[in-house]
């Protein structure tokens, strides 16, 4: 069988894919994936670890390009996930899916690194969520739970002005359609009848918010049981475009988003990443909504830019608080997306070889194949591929980003350049509003 061979360069692990070799792995691990992990399952074959990758996407009418992804890398396809566990010590869900398997298999003696059913009701059951974390005395934006169509309809109309804005929040089915936001219930109508429901529009449940001026941020942190994993990475995201993202310890987010909500984490076992979204008015944080699971596309930067992120991986499976060993001359990242709209289409990734990297500065991707010496976009994702870059500054993170982003090519795709200038001004105006917190690094 061909594999690929695992050497080191200046002291940091590297693959090459230029002979067929034996090898002897200290470890197997299988990695259940849903066509968004490849770059996590990449860094674990850097780190000498044998893959087992399965994607989980089941269909009674399967499509080839919904199963293909990650063929001719260094992992190894199977069919089922069944026929290797009892081959792995570890396995990694790197999805809000399977919580209850994931339970099941600690319960028979696996480490797992994965969600809990609790947390991913959090993610996937809005109105659930809001009312959890109300209780759990975490700030959200005022609004409603609210049953079909016309409540809303009727909740916006109740209270617009001309200048208020209302987000309108879906649970689990937001392949239908995503977050939204609406100045008027006339707004609010015309676009939930167009939201593909039929029947049902009127009996599903709807979280309906008022905007809140502010900055978005988001953070992402490793959590056990026994406590929270630092440093951990603050992130501005633009959605679809990219994200900048910064390291620091002791955060005032620490304070009212994890600590409030660890007593779940106690009580249901819970051993993964927990990212959280929110509004930053400058002097509190008004959470939107929980992420039980690891972040996409912004944790392709994890497996680059944290050098233990294997042994981090570990210690979360076995309920254990390690620091992550971070870059802390170069504290802050950037993820650059390159997307399409084109997603049935089948074509090359023009990348040279050296630029791909899972354990460093590089060209990332989701759907990918590698055949023939080339990289190619599988099709059914608007995320054709990632930059990742690290820097002492938002300012060396932007030129590395434009720089490699030149030395990026696929037909139909692109990204979007106005996200520098975006999360650039974001950054300025979060030294404005407030002390007590600043986008900077603090160790």
């Amino acid at each position: 069988m061909k594999y690929l061979r695992i050497y080191r360069d200046k002291g940091r692990l590297r693959i090459s894919e230029q002979a067929e070799v034996s090898r002897s792995l200290r470890e197997r691990v299988l990695v259940i994936d849903t066509n968004l992990a490849i770059d996590h399952a990449m860094r674990f074959v850097e780190d000498g670890l044998e893959v087992y990758y399965w994607l989980a996407n089941l269909s009674a009418f399967p499509h080839f390009e919904d199963q293909i992804g990650g063929d001719g890398l260094g992992v190894e396809k199977v069919e089922d996930w069944a026929q290797v566990v009892d081959k792995v010590r570890l396995v990694y869900i790197t999805d809000s899916c399977f919580p209850h398997l994931a339970q099941r298999l600690r319960d028979l003696g696996k480490l797992v690194y994965g969600p809990t059913a609790e947390l991913v009701r959090w993610e996937q059951d809005r109105g659930y969520a809001y009312q959890k974390m109300q209780e759990a005395g975490v700030r959200v934006p005022y609004g409603a739970v609210l049953k079909g169509k016309e409540e809303v309809v009727r909740w916006i109309s109740r209270r617009e002005d001309g200048e208020r804005r209302f987000w309108i929040k879906v649970s689990r089915y937001r392949g239908n359609i995503e977050t939204f936001s609406v100045s008027s219930a006339r707004e609010a109508e015309a676009m939930l009848s167009q939201s593909g429901f039929g029947p049902y529009l009127d009996n599903l449940e709807f979280l309906v918010q008022e905007h809140i001026e502010g900055i978005e941020l988001g953070s992402d942190a490793f959590v056990v049981p026994s406590g929270v994993l630092e440093p951990i990475s603050y992130t501005i995201e633009e959605k679809g475009r990219g994200n900048i993202a910064v390291w620091q310890r002791r955060s005032d987010f620490l304070q009212e988003w994890y600590e409030k909500v660890h007593a779940v984490v106690e009580d249901t076992d819970y051993r993964c990443n927990l990212s959280v979204e929110g509004i930053w008015d400058g002097g509190s944080l008004f959470v939107l909504e929980p992420t039980p699971r690891n972040p996409y596309p912004v944790s392709s930067l994890y497996p680059r830019f944290v050098y233990n992120f294997t042994d981090v991986i570990y210690a979360v499976a076995e309920d254990r608080v390690i620091d992550l060993d971070v870059d802390w001359e170069n504290p802050y990242m950037m993820e650059v997306t390159v997307s399409t709209g084109e997603t049935k289409l089948w074509r090359v990734i023009e990348v040279a070889d050296g630029l791909v990297n899972w354990s460093g500065e590089g060209v990332g991707f989701r759907r990918v194949v590698r055949k023939g010496g080339k990289y190619w976009y599988c099709p059914g994702d608007p995320v054709v591929a990632t930059v990742n870059v690290k820097g002492e500054s938002v300012e060396e993170c932007v030129k590395k980003s434009k720089e490699l982003l030149k030395e990026v090519s696929c037909l139909f795709s692109e990204y979007d350049g106005t996200f520098f200038e975006s999360v650039q001004e974001k950054v300025r105006r979060l030294g404005e509003i407030g002390v007590k917190f600043r986008f900077e690094v603090r160790r």
